[in-house]
């Protein structure tokens, strides 16, 4: 055979081997998340503290599940048992909820090393075995809240670059998740580098999370910057965020309009998760979206995003891959 034909059959190969690996996972499409049936997915889901309440947090899928929730951010760390991870990811396949596994560990972190420890956890070879069992369902929030508020958008898109090679180099194809830098309220970067992270993806699929507190107070930046991505056909959810409030110390100051969130990622058919179900310490216990006494009861801030208008009950629908 030539060398001609040979590198034809090689190119072939390859480029199958590519389309095949994508077939049957989450994908992104421009600004739009794609799951593994083809069809357009959009987040409607629950923040759920695993990492800190093991037991309680997995009795509570069934009451998030009741919520209409159609996706489990597992707020989880490398501390975590594999068999305890891969009991909460069984679990919200059986009540037909999208499991986003995300780490926990370096938020706020800056360091490209400490990143990149979090990919390396993913591709561990036994750990990679169970999860890919189960990667037609499943998203991976490499980490959650990387960089803080001096984190340069191209030191963050250099650290995230390195973790998509380590992962996709692990067998990885479904959709990863990447958080904004700047404790994830720094939308910036993604809109200036974003298509660039994407790019250095061989499987171009990535999909970006902003989390939306004290940064995000004036509702008119919430409407130009989600348009703006929306536009630039950037895939990105509002993966956390909070709402109006102030107890005028610790800093917890919070003035975001959480019904411009909502009413926006609904016309724009952007993935909302609040935070969070519940478990908050003292000083943010306004987060809580059930009652921590009982961990069902919805707060007031559970009845503005679960069951009040343009919420997670009215807009939630599940993922086709769940026939």
């Amino acid at each position: 055979m030539c060398i001609k034909s040979l590198l034809a059959l090689f190119l072939f190969a390859t480029t199958s081997a590519i389309s095949f690996g994508q077939k049957g996972v989450f994908t992104t499409e421009k600004s739009k998340l794609i799951d593994a049936e083809g069809q357009t997915f959009v987040i409607r889901g629950m923040n759920n503290p695993h990492a800190w309440f093991r037991e309680k947090a997995f009795l509570a899928l069934d009451d998030i599940k009741a919520t209409g929730s159609n996706t489990i951010r597992i707020v989880w760390n490398t501390k975590g048992n594999d068999s305890d991870l891969e009991r909460i990811i069984r679990r919200c396949i059986d009540l037909e909820m999208i499991p986003m596994v995300e780490l926990h560990d370096v938020t706020g972190n800056t360091s490209g090393e400490r990143l990149a420890e979090m990919a390396e956890w993913y591709a561990e070879p036994k750990r990679r075995e169970m999860l890919l069992k189960y990667e037609k369902f499943l998203l991976f929030n490499i980490a959650n809240e990387w960089g803080d508020h001096k984190t340069k958008a191209e030191y963050w898109m250099s650290s995230y670059t390195r973790c998509i090679d380590i992962m996709r180099k692990a067998g990885y194809n479904t959709t990863l998740v990447i958080d904004a830098p700047g404790w994830g309220q720094n939308i910036e970067p993604i809109i200036e580098c974003g298509q660039q992270v994407i790019d250095s993806d061989p499987l171009h699929n990535i999909l970006f999370s902003i989390h939306m507190y004290g940064s995000w107070n004036k509702p008119e930046r919430i409407k130009e910057k989600l348009y703006l991505c929306s536009q630039k056909g950037l895939p990105i959810i509002v993966g956390e965020f909070g709402y109006n409030f102030d107890n005028g110390k610790n800093n917890l100051t919070c003035k975001v309009d959480h019904t411009v969130i909502l009413d926006v990622c609904n016309k724009l058919e952007y993935g909302f998760m609040p935070w969070s179900w519940t478990g908050n310490n003292k000083e943010n216990q306004w987060l809580d979206l059930v009652e921590p006494s009982d961990w069902k009861t919805l707060t007031w801030w559970g009845q503005q995003v679960i069951s009040g208008k343009g919420g997670i009950t009215e807009t939630a629908k599940k993922a086709s891959v769940f026939k």
